[in-house]
């Protein structure tokens, strides 16, 4: 009986082209910003500048404030949009550097070994291996012919789908997930509400 439930998934040898190496950080970068509240920060200053605008205009249209004193607010609120709106891509920049430093391991053209359990992955190459267990993970996806096996902390461990045979990519993310045990992580939400 090998991997997963006696599924019979690996050992995989493959490498990341630089194309599928460059993909992860991407991929890895974002995730982290987003859970960092990136759509949040985000969106929060376009509903402040078009409220500002709507009141701003109101305000000048009714005559309560002066038409020049509404320009003025209008153009400070315009500009502050922008400074924020800059600061918002610089975050992203910066997070997709921090995906591409964090998964530095996964150089390209780099030998690796991908063995598969019941309880977890072990990633070897080059002298060096990675252990991460199912209880662990967040999740396990198949995006752009890549499996990512997500740990609630640090940088996933990838997987090309190429290594694989066909059909079997939907077949080791399924069993990776039911492994992963979705009602342990529904429960976690559900404490965290009650917080």
């Amino acid at each position: 009986m090998t991997g997963i439930d006696a599924g019979g998934f690996g050992p995989y040898a493959f490498a990341l082209s630089r194309a599928e190496a460059e993909a992860a950080a991407a991929r890895f970068g974002l995730r982290a910003a987003f859970r960092g509240g990136l759509v949040r920060r985000h969106l929060a200053p376009l509903a402040a500048f078009a409220l500002v605008l709507l009141f701003a205009s109101i305000l000048a249209l009714a005559g309560f404030i002066s038409r020049r004193a509404g320009e003025a607010t209008i153009l400070l609120a315009a500009a502050a949009f922008m400074i924020q709106r800059l600061a918002a891509h610089w975050r992203i920049r910066s997070a997709c550097n921090l995906g591409r430093r964090a998964v530095a391991g996964l150089k390209a053209n780099r030998s690796l070994t991908a063995r598969l359990d019941d309880t977890g992955v072990t990633l070897a190459g080059d002298g060096q291996s990675r252990r991460l267990d199912f209880a662990d993970c967040e999740e396990a996806e198949d995006a752009g012919g890549l499996i990512y096996l997500w740990p609630h902390e640090g940088e996933p461990i990838v997987l090309p789908a190429r290594a694989l045979e066909d059909g079997e990519a939907a077949r080791l993310v399924t069993g990776i997930n039911r492994r992963i045990g979705r009602p342990a992580r529904a429960e976690r939400q559900g404490a965290n509400r009650l917080l």
